[in-house]
């Protein structure tokens, strides 16, 4: 049956609450839990998906990720579905880094290669897909500046308006993607959380649909296709380590929700561990997950990893039940460690990443060096975001082009020092 005469949005069941428990018409327009103020999942008929969906299915599928795996997906109508190609990101084998660090085997998933050059896209088609189901016209959206650019990107390929909230410190890189797309980009005095904050009560004052992660019930559910590619991509064995970087929580969340869910199909038969990593300058579920807390202090990030710099992760609950219930871990790194990743993940691989989508790795070699993880381990770092995203950060640790004049009297110095 093609994807496009395929019924969608069937096997959803409810929206429940992550505290409270209470639950929610998925129809109905809402963000949050109505008795306690938290957040909601997205629950569904897995019988009925078992009775239905086969492995082989998925194997025989190709097309974009909202639509290859659309039964475990909250789309109701696929003709809205404003995909500009997220997802199918390749599966890189890290020979030479892994070599280096001696390690067995070593993988990148690369998430630069989505559409606007973020793993935000796998999240941002559910929230653009909802907003047109909901017959909203604009959508709003707070962000450190990559959730920005994706947003504004599907917006426009909706038709939808968008405006996006950022805090003054964004790159240039993100802040130029989100203006070319056609967004309203207002730059906020103040850090990721106020922008956040300000973006929540401007949807409500002005009746905006409201795309922030995490209050957004539905973009999690984009972040579960990482997991269920990687599932396929390692055919049907996942790896023993996968480690993303954390800011609100919601891509840890999310890819431990896709492995659980396909181990719940049968479609794997063992679950991976999974790490989450922040800057030490902008550490506060770390913090919390070390102290075995059922809280977080906020903080105010100091870190060149602007895409981590989020000091209230709002996916808290969420984030902190994936590490528990996957016998996790959750490690900080400097910013040091994070552009060193950068350049290594860069210069060995060929895999260009921003500091926050380098952290994994910076993370994976941290714990690799203090022995919680084995060097004889299968592991999975997820690389969030292209370096171009960031490219002054690439740049401090001091590296610049030489400049001589066009001759090779000028060169032969330069190139006696090349082996």
């Amino acid at each position: 049956m093609s994807l496009t005469t395929t019924v969608v949005g069937s096997f959803v069941r409810t929206l429940r609450c992550v505290s409270c428990k209470k639950e929610f018409d998925v129809k109905k327009l809402i963000y949050t839990c109505e008795k306690c103020g938290e957040k909601l999942d997205v629950v569904y008929d897995y019988d009925a998906i078992g009775r239905t969906l086969r492995k082989t299915d998925l194997e025989d599928r190709r097309g974009t990720a909202c639509l290859k795996y659309h039964e475990l997906l909250p789309i109701f109508d696929n003709k809205k579905v404003p995909t500009l190609g997220e997802g199918g990101t390749p599966l890189i084998q890290c020979r030479r880094l892994g070599e280096g660090l001696g390690l067995r085997e070593l993988y990148g998933k690369d998430e630069t290669r989505n559409p606007t050059g973020v793993f935000k896209d796998r999240a941002t088609i559910m929230a653009s897909n909802k907003a047109l189901e909901f017959d909203r016209k604009v959508v709003a959206i707070a962000s450190t500046g990559n959730a920005a650019a994706s947003m504004a990107a599907h917006a426009a390929k909706a038709g939808l308006r968008c405006i996006v909230f950022v805090p003054v410190t964004t790159p240039m890189g993100k802040l130029s993607q989100s203006i070319s797309y056609g967004a309203k980009v207002i730059q906020v005095k103040g850090n990721y959380d106020q922008a956040y904050d300000l973006a929540n009560e401007a949807c409500k004052a002005f009746d905006w649909y409201n795309c922030n992660p995490a209050t957004n019930p539905f973009r999690t559910e984009g972040k579960k296709t990482t997991a269920y590619e990687l599932c396929e991509q390692f055919n049907w064995q996942p790896p023993d380590w996968v480690i993303v970087p954390i800011g609100n929580g919601c891509n840890l969340a999310g890819v431990w929700k896709g492995f659980k869910e396909f181990y719940q199909l049968g479609f794997i038969s063992k679950k991976p561990r999974m790490v989450g990593i922040q800057p030490t300058g902008s550490s506060p579920l770390v913090t919390a997950y070390k102290k075995n807390s059922t809280s977080f202090e906020p903080v105010t990030p100091k870190t060149l990893a602007g895409a981590l710099a989020v000091g209230k992760p709002r996916n808290y609950i969420k984030a902190m039940n994936s590490l528990r219930e996957s016998n996790g871990i959750a490690e900080s790194v400097t910013d040091d460690e994070i552009l060193e990743a950068e350049s290594m993940l860069a210069s060995k691989e060929g895999i260009f990443a921003e500091p926050g989508g380098a952290a994994p790795v910076a993370g994976m070699i941290k714990l690799i060096g203090t022995g919680v993880i084995d060097r004889h381990d299968k592991i999975c770092c997820v690389i969030t975001g292209n370096g171009l995203k960031d490219p002054e950060a690439a740049l401090r640790k001091g590296l610049r082009p030489t400049l001589i004049e066009p001759t090779l009297e000028a060169l032969r110095p330069i190139a006696s020092n090349i082996s």
